[in-house]
């Protein structure tokens, strides 16, 4: 236990940077304060479940907090390079850690950060979210699942492709391309069935849709017959994303 802490804290400490979290935030709040209000007369409410209605500024305001999950899943893909490109990481494995606790380190650093910046831009948000918020413990449950597990999905991806690549500036393209098309094709910023038939078809296969969706239902009590099966959905791919991950994190030579 004592080296995973040390592991964690260290990797906590590589990340974060005062400069790059500030930026984090300052996105997905610009959603909410500055997209949200200048859209919210656009577009009108509509249902999001259980006979639940909303205006646009709430569901983007609700979107808005997953979009940490993508953030600090990028991190831990840029930790791996730096580590890999300054001779970190083999000095690590030369010391008393093997590859499985440093991959694990890097995971629990990336969900301390990804859970504790959703929880902070939450906080923020509470003026927006106001009295739509529904509390109870199965709220509770499934809002921290579905950030758990997306941002176990988005680390592990992240991990993955910083793997696959061999260079960080290809890590850096590569990974904001794939990544804006998660947020872009996702529930994020607009319902996924009133998405065109194409998008609507790739969304429906998101996890950040999926996330997103558990994290809504969670807040305001908007529980339709379908979030079982995206929360099935979304817990096989974390699942898969993290197993390709490990399996291509043992191929790295040192």
């Amino acid at each position: 236990m004592n080296i995973y802490v040390r592991l964690v804290y260290r990797n906590l400490r590589a990340n974060l940077d005062r400069i790059s979290l500030f930026f984090e935030l300052v996105f997905p709040l610009f959603f909410i304060f500055v997209q949200g209000f200048a859209l919210s007369e656009l577009v009108t409410p509509f249902d999001i479940g259980n006979g639940r209605v909303i205006s646009y500024q709430l569901f983007l305001a609700a979107g808005a907090i997953t979009l940490t999950v993508i953030n600090s899943g990028t991190n831990a893909g840029t930790q791996l390079w730096y580590d890999r490109k300054n001779g970190m990481f083999e000095q690590l494995l030369m010391g008393p850690f093997t590859r499985l606790q440093y991959i694990l380190s890097i995971i629990l650093a990336t969900l301390i950060i990804g859970i504790a910046s959703s929880l902070l831009v939450f906080l923020i948000a509470l003026p927006v979210l106001g009295g739509a918020l529904y509390l109870s413990l199965q709220s509770v449950f499934l809002t921290g699942l579905a950030l758990f597990l997306g941002t176990m999905f988005f680390g592990s991806f992240a991990l993955a492709l910083s793997v696959a690549l061999k260079s960080s500036e290809s890590f850096n393209i590569v990974s904001t391309f794939t990544f804006f098309i998660f947020l872009f094709t996702s529930s994020v910023f607009y319902p996924a069935n009133k998405a065109p038939p194409v998008i609507q078809s790739v969304s429906l296969l998101n996890p950040l849709t999926y996330a997103t969706d558990l994290l809504r239902a969670g807040l305001f009590d908007s529980m339709t017959p379908f979030i079982s099966t995206e929360l099935t959905l979304l817990t096989v791919e974390t699942i898969v994303i993290f197993t390709i991950a490990v399996l291509a994190f043992r191929r790295i030579r040192v």
